[in-house]
């Protein structure tokens, strides 16, 4: 586990980057590559800072899972023949999993695809813009999947599993 001053730093950059991203992708429908690569950069220098050794199992883990998001992806395109995950989201998917331990990232897809869920329930039948377009972004789901995580993981004693 690592010590207090890498979990508030690493805290604050990562509710930092989850909220750009956030803002970002319910604004323009688009998460950049720069938001992506500083996530990723960030999950990597916080495992590499708590572990004190190379993140050899996040870093299966992100590659494993955004491999898992764009099969989706790709498997969505094929049956719909419209874009149902953006790349971006794909993106985010891999570089947020380098900020957890490979055996939370079930709970960071739960967690993000469940408050999506709700939220299509919800916006489903009040909000016009939903309405009009169908199209909800799922980098802030994402974010707050990976914040809560993230949390879950460094401060409730739910992230004990190493490898």
């Amino acid at each position: 586990m690592a010590n207090a001053t890498i979990l508030g730093l690493a805290g604050v950059l990562l509710l930092s980057l989850a909220v750009a991203i956030s803002i970002v992708d319910m604004r323009w429908l688009r998460i950049p590559d720069g938001l992506n690569a500083a996530l990723a950069a960030g999950g990597l220098g916080f495992q590499i800072a708590a572990q004190q050794a190379f993140p050899l199992w996040p870093l299966v883990g992100a590659i494993g899972l955004g491999l898992g998001f764009f099969a989706v992806r790709q498997f969505y395109l094929r049956q719909r023949g419209v874009v149902g995950l953006g790349l971006g989201d794909v993106k985010m998917a891999g570089a947020s999993a380098l900020w957890l331990h490979p055996a939370n990232l079930p709970v960071f897809v739960f967690l993000s695809s469940a408050t999506a869920l709700i939220s299509i329930l919800v916006l489903g039948r009040s909000d016009r813009r939903y309405l009009a377009t169908g199209r909800l972004p799922f980098g802030p789901f994402l974010a707050s999947g990976l914040v809560a995580s993230w949390s879950l993981e460094n401060f409730a004693g739910f992230g004990l599993l190493t490898l």
